[in-house]
């Protein structure tokens, strides 16, 4: 079985809107609506697990019964670090779980094609993901000052969803639930805990919006795909 478990639970401050970003709605339907298109219709993809305020549950299940009248999603509260929200997801799954995709619900353009990849290349690994590749220069600056540029050429941005062998990403975030480790992504537990990490390199299209930038970007890219 595997699980696909897509979290909403940010509050979206950096887009200053009084709506959190994965419920604006573009093109009459919700971003988080655009991401979960994506795995409700993949072949591989048996359960959907999606984190959520608790205060957002209720209303986005009425959401979710008129678009997928045939799906069944397992609606989770999250906690107030994704961290959280994604050891609480894990603990949901059911025990049959051999992979879990772990993706943010304010990636909408990611492709089932590359879903099909990440799938078929985990069976040969612990955990993979997809990475784009870095083509600004990259500097790193202290107060007001430039320090260094850093070489790109080993540099990738780190993509979702990230997939990994379920007893392991468990058995990972409740170690590090214990012990008080903190990381930005669920594949930085098993760089931490010593486990080797692949990586499948795709484009930058499955973006994260997290500004109003991105979400003006997004807003075009699915008028022209509707189109």
């Amino acid at each position: 079985m595997n699980v696909a478990i897509i979290t909403a639970g940010g509050s979206g401050k950096r887009l200053h809107k009084n709506i959190k970003k994965q419920f604006i709605k573009i093109a009459g339907k919700p971003v988080l609506g655009w991401t979960l298109d994506h795995f409700v219709n993949h072949p591989q993809i048996d359960r959907i697990i999606i984190t959520l305020p608790q205060a957002e549950i209720e209303s986005f299940q009425i959401i979710l019964n008129k678009e997928y009248p045939d799906y069944q999603f397992t609606l989770i509260e999250g906690g107030a670090e994704r961290q959280v929200s994604v050891l609480n997801a894990l603990q949901a799954c059911p025990p049959a779980t051999k992979y879990v995709l772990i993706h943010d619900g304010v990636r909408p353009f990611i492709s089932k094609q590359l879903i099909s990849n990440l799938l078929q290349e985990i069976e040969q690994a612990e955990a993979i993901l997809p990475v784009s590749k870095v083509k600004n220069t990259i500097k790193e600056v202290d107060k007001n000052e430039i320090k260094r540029t850093i070489p790109r050429a080993n540099l990738v941005n780190a993509l979702t969803p990230q997939v990994f062998r379920f007893p392991l990403i468990l058995q990972l975030h409740q170690k590090a639930k214990a012990t008080g480790l903190q990381v930005t992504d669920d594949a930085s537990l098993c760089e931490n805990f010593g486990y080797k990490v692949k990586y499948w390199l795709t484009d930058g299209l499955n973006f994260k919006i997290t500004d109003s930038h991105d979400l003006e970007i997004a807003k075009f890219l699915i008028k022209n795909i509707q189109e």
